[in-house]
């Protein structure tokens, strides 16, 4: 008899919009919890270490997001086959699959660490990060990374609890590891005045109380995700099949990372007050891409959820439903974040020309991500129907590859900071279609009906 767990939600029941909204929202905000840790870090030093600290920590966001792209890619593998597991009734396969997936974090986690130690000052020095702020930013990074092997944990702990649809426990320890951010920051950069380094110390500290709590969730848990700490281990099997949809994952994050390194790059050379209005408008920006994100979570969890009970009819109105919901959400947002641009970007730094540069860039992207989020639900739901490697290359073609050539061939000849910018939105409208078209292709190979409806006609 399966072994279900109290946090879990139906989501192959019911009414499809009540679900997923429920799923949705802790998902969001747990991940603007997480996008807290840092915009908390630039908005103290912003205001209390000034514009010199705030470009040096804004300088670090695309290695930040190079790292997270590419353990939160790993997760996604995590997620798909947790979920297919668990809505099957395989206990003994979820057991394998969470013992596995929780000794592999660690695993994961160390190797982070090594790396990115290793790897930051060449790094810094590789996207052009200007010379009076590549100090700050190298101390920010080579303390960051003493948090890479908790963030690891968190994420593969959290993939496991959403792939029953239990976003709110996550999102619990996220927000109690946002106030000891916060609190961290504002004593070491106010009290003890130690500018990067105090909000570094912050979120290394804060991603450690966060992995802890998903760890202790896991060992407490009734379910066949129960955690025993002492039964974790590598199974063959079910590390390869993590890794092959976490791989593709993996590297299609982080070859976004790719383009968007040099994109910082360009930002760079117009100067540090172009690096902060920039980051300023990012860090403001990552709260509408946090529902972005949950909504790419939110396809491959319920799509693999459905696909794994054979309710592929239902799959079908779970993707317009997602596709719906996410484009009138990131609309909004961003049409709000428009409208008070200037007040929110304020509470970043009160710099005339770093609010008016960063006002630039959100008018922009603010208005578009909601084409972002579609291809990622896409290529997510591609994935949940078990093919991960030609959603990546799609994605590495028509995003990676069009941005690369955006901005070594004609960026030479466009040296203006909107033109840059144009790099994002450009790339999903070209990458939207080829996506969908390779969908209908692949769903052309199953059923239009239930598997239960199909049973009762036989």
């Amino acid at each position: 008899m399966a072994q279900k767990s109290t946090h879990e939600l139906d989501i192959l029941n019911g009414p499809i919009l009540k679900k997923y909204i429920l799923f949705l929202i802790p998902l969001a905000l747990g991940y603007i919890l997480q996008l807290l840790f840092n915009a908390a870090d630039v908005i103290v030093v912003g205001q209390f270490a000034g514009a010199t600290a705030l470009a040096a920590v804004g300088s670090t966001t695309a290695l930040v997001n190079l790292y997270l792209n590419i353990y939160t890619g790993l997760a996604t593998g995590v997620n798909i086959l947790t979920a297919r597991a668990y809505a099957t009734g395989d206990n003994e396969s979820t057991k394998d699959i969470v013992h596995t997936s929780m000794g592999l974090s660690f695993v994961v986690g160390v190797i982070f660490l090594v790396v990115g130690l290793l790897t930051v000052h060449p790094l810094l020095l590789m996207t052009g990060t200007p010379t009076d702020i590549l100090d700050m930013a190298s101390l920010y990074l080579r303390i960051y990374c003493l948090s890479m092997p908790a963030s690891v944990v968190y994420n593969f702990g959290a993939s496991v609890l959403r792939s029953i649809g239990d976003t709110k426990r996550p999102m619990y320890y996220l927000l109690g590891a946002g106030v000891v951010n916060l609190i961290i920051n504002l004593f070491t950069v106010i009290v003890l005045n130690m500018g990067v380094a105090g909000v570094a110390i912050g979120t290394a500290v804060s991603s450690y109380v966060s992995a802890v709590l998903v760890v202790i969730t896991l060992m407490r848990e009734e379910s066949s995700l129960k955690l025993y700490l002492n039964k974790m281990r590598l199974d063959g099997k079910v590390v390869k099949d993590i890794l092959q949809f976490g791989i593709p994952v993996a590297v299609q994050n982080s070859m976004f990372s790719i383009p968007n390194i040099m994109i910082q790059s360009a930002i760079n050379s117009f100067g540090s007050l172009y690096v902060a209005g920039n980051s300023a408008a990012q860090s403001l920006e990552g709260f509408q891409i946090a529902f972005l994100t949950a909504n790419g979570i939110g396809a491959a969890t319920f799509i693999s959820q459905h696909v794994g009970a054979g309710k592929y009819k239902r799959a079908d109105r779970v993707l317009r439903t997602i596709l719906i919901c996410s484009t009138v959400i990131s609309l909004a947002i961003g049409a709000t974040f428009v409208v008070l641009r200037v007040p929110l970007l304020g509470l970043y730094n009160r710099n005339i020309t770093v609010i008016e540069i960063a006002s630039r860039r959100l008018i922009i992207t603010a208005l578009t991500d909601f084409l972002d989020a579609a291809m990622c639900i896409i290529s997510n739901t591609i994935r949940g129907y078990g093919k991960s490697v030609p959603p990546m290359v799609i994605t590495l073609i028509f995003v990676c590859g069009f941005r690369m050539v955006w901005l070594i061939l004609l960026f030479p000849f466009f040296k203006f900071f909107e033109f840059v910018i144009m790099a994002w939105p450009v790339s999903w409208i070209l990458a939207i279609p080829v996506l969908y078209v390779y969908y209908r292709k692949i769903r052309r190979h199953y059923p239009d009906t239930d598997r239960e409806e199909t049973a009762a006609t036989v």
